[in-house]
């Protein structure tokens, strides 16, 4: 989905499950905006993003979002807003793949897209990746290079079309109903929430982001001297510094749900009951998929 949409829709559920606490609701949309940042982006050759996929991957998978939840939970609740989002997405956008980087250690599957069977004595995804259609349709830097297992979650939504945009529209008009008692004194302090209050994080946040569209849509194409390209990584990683500079600062763990010897506990039963259903399946249907 559109980050615009990430964000107000993030806003809009962080009014909702913080009593229209705006400092508590803003933190939420700003955690919206954290997993774009793993775009294919000036930063690295699209080579390099087309052979990785790291877009919906590196910043899009359960195992960030806990450790920012752990930084600072509405942060935390954001990305995982952003997320879930994304799970709605083609094949052309990319999904999300949730299980980063676990979900590669596997590197099979049992059916491609033809209905052709594949046999190996290893774990097995089900089905492949629809590299046709994502080959046909997605960014040049999201195009695969070789064949991947099925290690990512797609819905039937295309970015910027129907779905899209309503949700956007829906979370907007729903705010402004939420707050329609006191909506010019909303307005007033969400403002000043996010323009005073987080400066340095929203400003780096726009710089990021709008340069690295920039170059994503348009100047990577033209034929740009040295300097102006340099110029452009400069205002990103401007960009990207202002985020960290106060994101630092929004250090606020939340206390464990669960205490050491639980979580250890849990651990040991998902490995035991790993290895058990291997058996099972091994024994019963003489191959493992996943």
């Amino acid at each position: 989905m559109n980050l615009h949409t990430h964000i107000v829709l993030a806003l809009a559920f962080g009014l909702i499950f913080f009593h229209n606490d705006i400092t508590l609701a803003v933190l939420v949309g700003i955690g919206a905006a954290i997993p774009d940042l793993d775009r294919e982006y000036v930063f690295t050759k699209r080579k390099i993003f087309a052979k990785y996929q790291l877009h919906r991957a590196l910043f899009h998978n359960i195992f960030f979002a806990l450790a920012v939840v752990y930084f600072n939970f509405y942060l935390g609740l954001g990305i995982f807003l952003h997320m879930a989002l994304d799970l709605l997405t083609s094949p052309t956008d990319r999904g999300v793949e949730l299980f980063f980087p676990l979900g590669r250690l596997v590197k099979n599957y049992e059916l491609d897209y033809d209905g052709n069977i594949r046999k190996s004595r290893g774990i097995m995804w089900y089905l492949e990746d629809p590299m046709r259609i994502i080959n046909k349709t997605a960014d040049p830097g999201l195009k695969e290079v070789v064949k991947m297992p099925w290690i990512r979650i797609y819905g039937p939504f295309k970015n910027s079309r129907l779905v899209d945009w309503m949700i956007f529209y829906s979370s907007f008009v729903f705010i402004q109903l939420y707050e329609l008692n006191h909506l010019a004194e909303w307005w007033k302090i969400f403002l000043y929430t996010v323009f005073v209050k987080f400066t340095f994080i929203v400003i780096g946040i726009v710089l990021f982001y709008f340069t690295g569209e920039l170059w994503r849509r348009r100047l990577q194409f033209q034929n740009l001297n040295n300097k102006l390209k340099y110029v452009i990584l400069g205002v990103m990683a401007l960009g990207l510094s202002l985020i960290l500079f106060q994101g630092i600062n929004l250090y606020l763990p939340m206390k464990p749900i669960i205490n050491f010897n639980t979580l250890v506990l849990i651990i040991v039963s998902m490995l035991v009951g790993l290895f058990l259903a291997y058996i099972h399946v091994r024994l019963r249907f003489k191959k493992v998929t996943i």
